[in-house]
């Protein structure tokens, strides 16, 4: 590992500082970082959006599922970036088969739930380490460091998830919407019954994913680096190699001041003996190795006691008990253990494989359940048999003999009854008048949506707070029922 050709400054850091600057290598190498993270992740969000495009959330699920993959590219694109010059994005799709080996299945499988699958990634991608092996880097490597590691994947994971919102709550404020319109998490929730995934929603998570992961993957780096620079001296090494050059050079210098006596012996023997050039550079040498002394990292002390005994002491040595057939025992059923604990984990991640190829496309394909239309709402019954075979005549009836509360109650119980069973619009037992104008907007005309709007105000008006309406106004409320709805039930009985 050539040291010296460090981008970045090297020396111990706390395990914070390391996290930050791994978000500085990000926006250092913003061009190529983000390049590759989009030329990776956009394609395969395209694939999955395309495959999945009646099931959204099951593409947001599969590329969640797939971020390592994406990961190991930006990885490799800052670890080139920190020894030499960023690679192009080109370049680094073209090493796709370093950047995918070893250890792309286990990340997506064993260790995909990992918290901290950023700081333990470069054992993989960077120095090649498998099993055995790269067990126990990543327990050397996690000691003092892993706890950030871990805080690090629970931070990125609560940004992503506000960035995710922010967008979906931006992009309702500047949509144009009537009524009482606004963003509603819970509706991506709701399965066939609700407003469930679309294509705006699955656009701002792969945003939300793109602005934050590349940040993720870059600190876990710099965790990683800050970690092995601890463990292996790195900060020491490099202070030795710059001592060796200066050393190297006082050398040089001692060859020419040689050479310079043999010119001017007899000039040296008039003005008495000079210093030797040899001890000069011993004494430059010396005074090196006390600057590097005096470095924050080698004035540490500490003062302790101890309990020393005074008197006479007689240092018997016991026989120590021989262990060796116990102990090769033990080593040789722990050995056994492992593998039969590895064995059973590769059988059961066979058998999920096996599970998940017979079960999930059955799941995926699975039919939702006929929608069956609520019998009453808001203490109103929508069985079309109560109600009236001309409902905006019984209406205007109602108008004319002064009941304007009944009249309002009968449009909307006819309105509500009509989405309900003629369009199929899920409305539940515990929605509110907002919930019905949202899901009419999405099912009826604009011209219809805007009248179930009028409508619900003028029947909230009059049953929450006791305004009724003018008998103009209500009669006109009338006249325009049966071209909305009539019609409409008569499209769905065709």
């Amino acid at each position: 590992m050539q040291l010296e050709r460090l981008s970045v400054e090297l020396r111990p850091r706390g395990g914070w500082e390391s996290l930050d600057l791994g978000f500085q290598m990000a926006r250092a190498w913003w061009r190529p970082v983000w390049g590759t993270w989009l030329a990776v992740y956009l394609p395969l969000a395209l694939a999955l959006f395309a495959a999945f495009h009646d099931r959204l959330w099951a593409a947001v699920l599969a590329l969640w599922w797939l971020k390592p993959l994406a990961d190991r590219f930006v990885l490799y694109v800052v670890s080139r970036a920190v020894f030499g010059a960023p690679p192009t994005v080109r370049a680094t799709l073209g090493a796709w088969r370093d950047v995918l080996s070893p250890g792309a299945l286990a990340g997506l499988t064993l260790f995909r739930i990992d918290l901290a699958r950023s700081f333990m990634l470069p054992v993989w991608l960077l120095e090649k380490q498998t099993g055995r092996d790269a067990h126990r880097r990543r327990k050397a490597l996690g000691q003092r460091m892993r706890y950030y590691a871990v805080w690090l994947t629970i931070l990125c994971a609560h940004f992503e998830a506000v960035v995710f919102l922010s967008l979906g709550v931006a992009g309702d404020l500047l949509l144009p919407a009537g009524g009482d319109a606004g963003f509603e998490f819970r509706d991506l929730l709701r399965g066939s019954e609700g407003a469930a995934w679309n294509w705006i929603d699955f656009a701002c998570y792969v945003v939300a994913v793109s602005a934050i992961e590349p940040l993720y993957v870059s600190a876990g780096f710099a965790l990683y680096l800050n970690r092995r620079a601890i463990l292996e001296g790195w900060d020491i090494e490099l202070a030795l190699r710059r001592l060796d050059e200066r050393l190297r050079s006082a050398a040089s210098t001692h060859g020419l001041a040689v050479l310079a006596a043999l010119v001017f012996g007899l000039a040296a023997l008039t003005i008495g003996l000079a210093p030797s050039p040899a001890l000069a550079a011993d004494k430059s040498a010396k005074q090196e190795v006390a600057e590097i002394l005096k470095a924050p990292e080698f004035q540490e002390y500490r003062e302790g006691k101890t309990w020393r005994y005074r008197g006479e002491r007689k240092d018997a040595k016991r026989a120590q008990p021989d262990f060796g057939f116990w102990a090769n025992l033990g080593l040789f059923l722990a050995e056994i253990a492992e593998a039969v604990a590895w064995i059973v984990a590769a059988l059961a991640v066979v058998a999920l494989i096996l599970a998940l190829r017979r079960w999930v496309p059955a799941w995926l394909e699975r039919e939702p359940q006929a929608f069956r239309p609520p019998d009453a709402l808001f203490g109103l019954a929508l069985a079309p048999e109560s109600l009236p075979d001309d409902v905006a005549a019984a209406a205007a009836a109602l108008v004319r003999a002064g009941r304007l509360r009944e009249a309002l109650s009968l449009l909307y119980r006819g309105a509500l009854s009509v989405l309900v069973h003629r369009d199929h619009v899920p409305l539940a037992e515990g929605d509110t008048e907002g919930d019905c104008v949202r899901a009419a907007r999405k099912t009826l005309p604009a011209n219809a949506g805007d009248y179930f709007a009028r409508l619900v105000q003028a029947w909230t008006a009059a049953a929450y707070a006791g305004r009724l309406p003018d008998a103009g106004g209500a009669e006109a409320l009338c006249r325009e029922w049966a071209p909305h709805f009539t019609q409409r039930a008569e499209a769905g009985s065709a």
